[in-house]
């Protein structure tokens, strides 16, 4: 696992955690199990949603928060060596004026989403783009063996993150 830190430090605000990918395409349905099983379990500071995708709409969401942590699938086609669970700083552009038109519909990725907060709202929150691996996208409502081995492994990473993220703001 990586753990990397901006310099800007998170206040004692919630913590938003968005899953998101397509519980009906195996796999990519884990950042929504992700979310959800955190959601049950009550966590003080902090919020979850699932989302099939990332959309413009959630920019007036991310605002209110001064640390969000995205949660998504990532492919990886050989299931002999699977790569281990990340969690990275996001970086993204900033647009002085307003975002481009690129911006406006269905966003690829966290970055693009944070882009137009930014270029919405003047400010956005820290961020992390947690990838977890799977390795079947079909078309199904089943996570693969090693996509629910890895939703609990990502399941312990990331509320130990969030607690060492608590643990910097003090």
């Amino acid at each position: 696992m990586v753990l990397l830190f901006s310099d800007k430090p998170c206040t004692s605000s919630p913590i938003l955690v968005i899953g998101y990918g397509n519980p009906l395409r195996s796999d990519d349905g884990i950042g929504p199990q992700i979310a959800e099983t955190l959601e049950s379990w009550h966590l003080p500071q902090v919020q979850t949603i699932a989302v099939h995708q990332l959309t413009p709409e959630l920019a007036a969401l991310l605002v209110q928060f001064d640390g969000v942590i995205f949660v998504d699938a990532s492919l990886h086609r050989n299931s002999q060596t699977i790569p281990q669970i990340s969690i990275e700083p996001i970086q993204f552009a900033s647009f002085p004026d307003s975002p481009p038109s690129s911006l406006i519909g269905h966003l690829s990725d966290p970055r693009s989403l944070l882009t137009l907060t930014q270029a919405l709202y003047h400010q956005v929150p820290q961020a992390w783009w947690m990838m977890v691996p799977g390795v079947n996208f079909e078309v199904g409502d089943q996570l693969s063996g090693i996509g629910k081995q890895n939703v609990d492994i990502a399941l312990h990473q990331l509320t130990h993150f969030i607690q060492t993220v608590r643990t910097e703001e003090a």
